[in-house]
């Protein structure tokens, strides 16, 4: 269920994110207190959608000195409530959701997570440059961003 987007992604999560910027009203963007983590750019309750919000939050990497992760051998992971478009802006990011291959996305490309799925490998893929991306999420009023996987 999970897959890279074709060559169409940059021009899907571009018409995404400004309608999502532009038929909402300024005054329902509520600015999100800053935490430890990915930097919220901003959270709104979706009108359409009774409970949900939408939140966009950048992910920025330094780059990764650290062997590539492996299916095998990675950190616990987390999961998302809901869904989840991850856009890259810059550089590449490693990510894999349990049982499926891992992807290097790119500058200009896009990853899907559907709701709840194991999200085991997030990563920069360089060990030089920089990544970042924006993660556009539906998530459910109340509930975080993101869940650590057990141990």
């Amino acid at each position: 269920m999970n897959a890279r987007l074709s060559r169409h992604a940059p021009a899907w999560c571009a018409v995404v994110l400004s309608i999502a910027v532009t038929m909402l009203p300024a005054a329902a963007q509520e600015r999100v207190p800053q935490r430890a983590g990915p930097r919220v750019l901003f959270s709104v309750q979706l009108p359409e959608m009774p409970g949900m919000n939408l939140t966009v939050v950048e992910l920025a990497s330094a780059p990764n000195s650290e062997p590539p992760s492996t299916a095998e051998r990675h950190r616990r992971g987390h999961r998302h409530p809901g869904p989840v478009l991850v856009y890259v802006t810059q550089g590449a990011v490693r990510l894999a959701l349990e049982g499926e291959p891992v992807q290097v996305v790119r500058a200009g490309e896009a990853f899907f997570e559907p709701p709840r799925a194991h999200h085991i490998i997030s990563e920069n893929a360089s060990a030089t440059e920089p990544s970042r991306a924006i993660a556009i999420m539906i998530v459910p009023q109340g509930q975080p961003l993101t869940v650590p996987e057990p141990d």
